[in-house]
């Protein structure tokens, strides 16, 4: 009996007929987004949506349970489609503050960014938020705010508006051992609801539960403290004000 298996040209034929396919999906991918930013109407922004992604990254992991694809090698693919996308509506460009001890924050950003984002280090957080305060970056990157050593989140604590805000979390799939070193992105706009996100607050005094403390502006002690979902602030004490949200990292 002839051997019914196929061969290895075949095999590559295979291939090459998928990668067509695959191209065409994309391009066909990129038109709609340019659609989706013509749709907006409001050349301004806010460009960023990294709820949105969060979602969509989610919804495909989840198609991976018991796959042989692992859920980072889609999360790199995907993230170059995202970032070719916002390519088209605006200059991607995020600037990282990477302190001794969280350089690992360098590549997080890359990653994130993918190949359409130019990624630029400062030397410190005031020079991160300056960059995304007058538009010469579209993202800053910083130690997330649990990270003590690089206490900079009453950083955010202005009187200006818009104001800066925590949006996003990286990275949003992994753990201790993926990424040594978390970190959040920060943007001159709203936060984007994935569904299942974490909110950040700062509160007058002492709270129990804080992620941190340190002194406000006139000296007088402030909370951070990381609440699940989206509460309403009736919520919280008197005085609270929200910092930011992002989505919620899962484990893979």
């Amino acid at each position: 009996m002839a051997d019914a298996s196929p061969s290895l040209a075949q095999l590559r034929a295979e291939i090459d007929e998928i990668d067509d396919g695959l191209l065409t999906l994309l391009e066909r991918r990129i038109a709609i987004g340019r659609r989706v930013a013509a749709a907006k109407g409001d050349a301004s922004g806010p460009f960023l949506r990294p709820g949105r992604e969060a979602q969509i990254l989610r919804r495909l992991a989840a198609r991976l349970d018991g796959s042989d694809l692992p859920v980072p090698v889609m999360e790199r693919v995907w993230r170059e489609i995202l970032a070719a996308n916002l390519a088209r509506q605006v200059d991607p460009v995020t600037v990282v503050w990477a302190p001794e001890g969280a350089e690992a924050l360098i590549d997080l950003a890359r990653d994130r960014g993918g190949s359409s984002t130019r990624v630029e280090t400062v030397t410190g957080p005031a020079m991160a938020l300056a960059a995304v305060a007058d538009g010469r970056a579209t993202l800053a990157v910083l130690p997330a705010p649990e990270l003590t050593a690089w206490r900079w989140w009453p950083s955010l604590l202005v009187e200006s508006d818009p104001k800066p805000r925590i949006v996003a979390r990286l990275p949003l799939f992994g753990g201790p051992v993926s990424a040594p070193v978390a970190g959040v992105g920060v943007a001159f706009q709203d936060p984007d609801p994935s569904g299942d996100d974490v909110t950040l607050w700062v509160c007058p005094g002492r709270a129990d539960g804080a992620v941190d403390t340190a002194a406000g502006p006139d000296g007088a002690v402030l909370s951070l403290v990381a609440l699940d979902g989206w509460p309403a602030a009736g919520a919280l004490p008197a005085g609270a004000a929200a910092i930011g949200a992002y989505a919620r990292t899962h484990h893979c």
